[in-house]
């Protein structure tokens, strides 16, 4: 999930819209600012509004239920409310380490290939901000994923 650029404003003020696709992809926004404690902290004065404005509301989803994205928005707002530890624990099956890695959050340390072969087995990349180094293999079933397994904290 690319970060968005998306202001504060218009993501609160889709979270607060009572649309269903709105309020699911402002939580998409939420999810894509993962990383990036000073935007998530600009979303703290709206937290309960926002809980308030989406409680109950159905969003859908034909493989996986939408309010998926919604349940992980708030509690990265959460984490990054109370939170003492690096976000890089926030990382999810959406979490695309290219992207993290062209916004600057993650290191490319290596990238292993299958045997004799060009086709990529995984990637190991690692945090800026703790160093936790991390395999990531691309997966695929009705959607691209990613699972991220940690290998070393330094």
């Amino acid at each position: 999930m690319r970060k968005t650029n998306k202001t504060t404003e218009e993501i609160v003020k889709d979270m607060l819209s009572k649309d269903s696709y709105k309020i699911w992809e402002a939580s998409c926004h939420i999810c894509s600012l993962s990383q990036n404690h000073n935007r998530v902290i600009e979303l703290l004065p709206y937290k309960d509004q926002m809980i308030s404005a989406t409680k109950g509301i159905a969003l859908g989803g034909a493989l996986g239920p939408n309010i998926r994205f919604l349940n992980k928005a708030f509690d990265i707002i959460s984490f990054h409310e109370n939170g003492d530890y690096c976000p890089c624990c926030l990382l999810s099956e959406d979490s695309n380490p290219i992207h993290l890695i062209d916004d600057g959050y993650f290191t490319l340390v290596d990238t292993i290939y299958l045997k004799d072969s060009h086709y990529i087995d995984y990637y190991l990349v690692s945090c800026h901000r703790c160093h936790t180094v991390y395999k990531v293999e691309q997966r695929e079933y009705h959607y691209t994923w990613w699972n991220w397994e940690m290998v070393d904290k330094e």
